[in-house]
């Protein structure tokens, strides 16, 4: 089965087409995508980032191999997972940070993804599934693998009683929040979220996230005083995971003065309140991929699976994607929703 998006709501499905194997390259039995944000948002036709259509969508997913050519690192059976990133490896950008890369190309998003029975791909884009995580949970590497890039990122500040706000409960928040908190044991994180239906469906799956209230949503097209963006300035280290406009603004206005704002989200912004910034001296670092993190991931998976896990909602058969996308497309109801092959 191969799942197309050919524009917007029009999905369809086409026999696999496997093609003969080029050298370092594999043939994956694909077993579960997990739908992404940007999934849903190529559905609806409302993702901003560079895209193509028609495309074959998921570049979260497990698999198992195949077939794979005489002194490949991979053999039959063995279960795998893969990156996002398709990155060249031979630029000066990849040198540094792969997910830099200036011929840099997204699966699922700008070149065909992982949403097929069956996908050849090189296997220097796949991760071997050396824990033995269960399909499930090895579906969840890549989101992990993105959000502990963005952790990363803010190591240096981060102390365990240092206070973190994530703005936005949406599974990239959530993997971020787990990892803060199991994964580093910091005691005063806090997620805050806009909708209360979203806050009602993540506190049924995981009761003890703690949610803040009171930030301030704006109205952002008013000006605002330096003793009011002082008052706010509460959280010296904050990400932002839900990537709008309004969320932005927020995490700006609550970061602390000379505080660190990770932005994970990704959306077209026309309203950006650039003074808090200024006025705060706040660094902001934007952050794709999860290339280089995948064995940070998985073993974090493996220690806190069982919490992980609890972020999967929903599950259909992948003769089933178009009922999935419409059923679940409101995020509110739903955190990961997973196709099984």
């Amino acid at each position: 089965m191969d799942l197309v998006i050919e524009s917007p709501r029009k999905l369809v499905s086409r026999p696999p087409a496997p093609r003969a194997l080029h050298r370092y390259e594999v043939l994956i039995k694909v077993d579960r995508i997990s739908l992404c944000g940007s999934d849903y948002r190529l559905y609806d036709g409302t993702y901003s980032g560079p895209r193509n259509y028609p495309i074959r969508f998921g570049h979260e997913w497990s698999g198992h191999v195949i077939e794979a050519p005489r002194g490949s690192k991979f053999s039959p059976g063995d279960h795998v997972t893969g990156d996002c990133s398709k990155w060249c490896g031979d630029c000066d950008e990849c040198e540094f940070d792969k997910n830099l890369c200036r011929r840099i190309e997204k699966f699922g998003i700008t070149v065909d993804g992982f949403s097929t029975s069956l996908r050849v791909v090189n296997e220097k884009y796949l991760y071997a599934n050396e824990l033995c995580l269960d399909s499930k949970l090895l579906a969840l590497t890549e989101m992990f693998a993105v959000a502990w890039r963005g952790v990363r990122i803010g190591q240096s500040r981060l102390r365990r009683d240092t206070n973190v706000l994530i703005v936005g409960s949406g599974a990239l928040g959530l993997a971020t929040y787990l990892i803060l908190k199991l994964g580093l044991g910091l005691e005063n994180v806090v997620l805050t979220e806009a909708r209360q239906a979203k806050i009602a469906c993540v506190t049924r799956r995981i009761a003890d996230c703690r949610f803040v209230e009171n930030l301030s949503t704006g109205p952002w097209d008013r000006s605002f005083t330096y003793s009011e963006t002082s008052a706010a300035a509460k959280y010296p280290v904050v990400f932002e995971c839900s990537g709008g406009e309004a969320a932005l603004n927020s995490a700006l206005f609550e970061c602390a003065l000379g505080g660190l704002v990770i932005y994970l989200g990704l959306s077209s912004l026309s309203a950006v309140r650039t003074e808090f910034i200024v006025t705060k001296r706040l660094t902001v670092c934007g952050t794709i991929g999860g290339t280089g993190e995948f064995s940070a991931a998985m073993q974090f998976l493996t220690a806190h699976g069982g919490f992980a896990a609890r972020l999967i909602t929903h599950e259909f058969a992948a003769a089933d994607a178009k009922a999935a996308f419409e059923h679940t497309i409101d995020c509110t109801s739903r955190i990961k929703t997973q196709l099984v092959f």
